[in-house]
């Protein structure tokens, strides 16, 4: 109409000109490709900068009244070049919980928060519903006769492409059960009783982590329909994506989100694409992230400023789905590539110092958000510089990397595995105490003495590691305090002949405090329980005589005090059952837990012991690390 009555001003054209732009970019990919070439014509008409004659209005009048008809039409037929749009909505979570009290409680909790939760009783009716839909974090309680089902069901969920977060709750406390939790990929581990809004808080950090493990594309156009699109089609191929309309606010959301790749409109108001560019290119930290850019004209002068800018690729509009995807994969692909290999230690597969210590953070960061313990293990390989020396660096590589074997085994899921420098590892343990992390640590030690490796003359030779565990915050409030405690619990246990983990502030104590105390008459036995004790850091003493133990374990002032004592029945001058009853005649029972070990496993010797006091019941034969594990449940009861 300005043309019209010939009052076109500078700003109307300049607006025409960019809703132009627009158009041309978008309506192709909405299944509108004629719509898209009459909007370019109109683009190159107006940014030409001719003046406009009678004639050219005219011409004009009709491109814009046929755009108006292809818009109207609708979207040809044919397969559509954009998915569908993920639905409105918060995320779904699913919990399989028997209590509905439980139910109750986080559904109410998530209605407040937009999430969708689904409340199933059984692993039976979880496997039923994921048939048709997948949550996006499971909360499972392991309590209950239903826990090996419970267990199947965390492995269903870690098969999957790509595993469903699992977090798991319970009621119990043993040691054991958070184990298996987290070596089938658990990503937390919260304690019943507990606050709805304090679960539904923990499992979308989870949930959180878990898109942060996907890769992150970064969208800046100033349209919010091509943002749309561009969303759909990059989250339909399992990416994570975050739109920005505003170029102004990019430097911003560039650091908040740290994407692993950026995708840029050429044309935009107040910043254009290729002026951010040049702004990453200068900047060490995004000097290398990789960078597409969207245009909708392919003339060689924007093609060549483009690349000169510093972009690695470009697409041009109408988006086609098929061919937008692709390319951002290859660029990603290739930059994950270097980024792993920045990030990894190439000898061992593990995360390097530098990754170690960010993921670590994390960590941290996450406990003290949530309020959850977090552990940091410190590894050292006992005589490294010996095993060198003797069978070569070849032989001593190949023990590093059955260490890091080990450790990305027992410690899988959010728990984090680093190498630091030469033969030293660290482990970061989401949700673990200082003694959890002692127990974890020494199942890995066992492992490792276990192996035999090859000297390359035909024999071979073991090895051991020492190692030392701090919690978090209650050792330290930042990692470089917490690695220090840490790395001298290493050095305290090396000093004591290595081969042992232990926590800080770990000392091997009086000849009056005692962690366990073993009665055995048996040497080999006791050789072998003492060693198994020893690795974990207990500080032990042995009784090969009933009579003797009895009377250093009773009394008002008793020769010895221990928390845990491990009891044979049958032993010379006093058999374990009539030391078990002068322990609790004398009240020895009160401060203090008895594991029976014996040869035989009656239900009368087993309820004999129990009605008499005794904590636990093994018989032999029996696994030395099985039995480290009712030692430890019952030094936390």
């Amino acid at each position: 109409m300005e043309l019209l009555s010939d009052e076109l001003s500078p700003e109307t054209q300049e607006r025409a000109l960019r809703e132009a732009h627009k158009l041309a970019g978008s309506l192709g990919t909405f299944g509108m490709p004629r719509g898209s070439e009459i909007a370019r014509e109109v683009e190159t008409w107006l940014r030409s900068g001719l003046r406009i004659e009678a004639a050219d209005i005219l011409r004009l009048s009709d491109s814009v009244v046929g755009l108006r008809k292809c818009i109207e039409a609708g979207p040809a037929a044919g397969p559509s070049t954009v998915s569908e749009a993920p639905q409105a909505g918060g995320s779904s979570l699913l919990l399989v919980d028997e209590d509905p009290a439980v139910a109750d409680g986080l559904r109410r909790a998530a209605a407040l928060r937009g999430l969708t939760l689904d409340a199933v009783g059984s692993v039976a009716a979880a496997q039923q519903l994921l048939v048709s839909r997948r949550p996006e974090a499971v909360l499972v309680d392991l309590a209950g006769p239903a826990a090996a089902q419970a267990l199947e069901l965390m492995r269903e969920l870690q098969a999957m492409s790509p595993p469903v977060p699992v977090v798991v709750l319970t009621s119990a406390r043993t040691f054991t059960d958070r184990v298996e939790a987290a070596r089938l990929g658990g990503r937390g581990f919260l304690q019943k009783p507990i606050r709805p809004d304090e679960v539904l808080s923990a499992v979308m950090e989870v949930v959180a982590r878990a898109q942060a493990g996907e890769a992150t594309v970064l969208a800046v156009d100033d349209d919010p329909v091509v943002l749309a699109a561009l969303s759909a089609l990059l989250k339909s191929a399992g990416r994570r994506v975050v739109t920005l309309s505003e170029p102004v606010q990019f430097w911003r959301t560039l650091k908040e989100t740290s994407p692993d790749l950026v995708v840029l409109d050429v044309d935009m108001p107040e910043v254009n694409g290729i002026e951010m560019c040049q702004v990453m290119r200068a900047d060490p930290q995004w000097s290398r992230l990789p960078v597409v850019f969207l245009t909708a004209r392919t003339d060689v002068a924007t093609v060549q400023e483009i690349f000169a800018a510093g972009a690695d690729d470009y697409v041009v509009k109408p988006l086609v789905g098929p061919e937008l995807t692709t390319r951002i994969a290859n660029r990603l692909e290739r930059s994950g590539l270097l980024r792993r290999m920045a990030e990894t230690d190439m000898l061992t597969g593990v995360a390097n110092q530098r990754a170690s210590a960010e993921l670590l953070e994390r960590i941290l960061a996450g406990s003290e958000r949530y309020g959850q313990p977090a552990a940091l293990g410190v590894v050292d390989v006992d005589r490294m510089k010996s095993v060198n020396d003797r069978f070569g660096y070849a032989a001593g590589d190949g023990v590093l990397v059955k260490l890091a074997e080990l450790l990305l085994h027992d410690f899988p899921g959010e728990d984090s595995v680093g190498r630091w420098a030469g033969q030293e590892f660290f482990v970061g343990m989401v949700g673990m105490t200082c003694a959890d992390g002692v127990q974890r640590l020494a199942d890995v030690l066992e492992k490792l003495r276990a192996q035999q490796f090859s000297d390359g003359q035909g024999g071979s030779f073991s090895v051991s590691f020492s190692a030392g565990v701090a919690q978090y915050p209650d050792h330290g409030r930042d990692l470089r305090a917490l690695y220090r405690v840490a790395d001298s619990a290493v050095h305290r246990a090396k000093e004591v002949g290595g081969d042992r983990v232990v926590p800080v502030g770990w000392s091997t104590g009086t000849d009056s405090t005692t962690d366990v105390v073993l009665v055995e008459d048996d040497d080999a036995l006791a050789g072998v329980l003492l060693h198994g004790l020893s690795t974990r850091a207990y500080r032990t003493q042995r009784f090969d005589d009933g009579q003797d133990a009895a009377s250093a374990l009773e009394g008002p002032s008793p020769k010895v005090s221990a928390r845990v004592v491990l009891l044979d029945w049958g032993m010379p001058s006093l058999d374990g059952l009539r030391v078990l009853r002068r322990l609790a005649e004398t009240g020895v029972l009160n401060h203090t837990r008895v594991i029976m070990l014996t040869a035989r496993d009656s239900e009368s010797e087993v309820l004999m012991a129990l009605d008499l006091g005794a904590f636990d019941h093994v018989a032999k034969p029996f696994s030395v690390p099985v039995l480290m594990k009712r030692v430890h449940r019952a030094m936390q009861w």
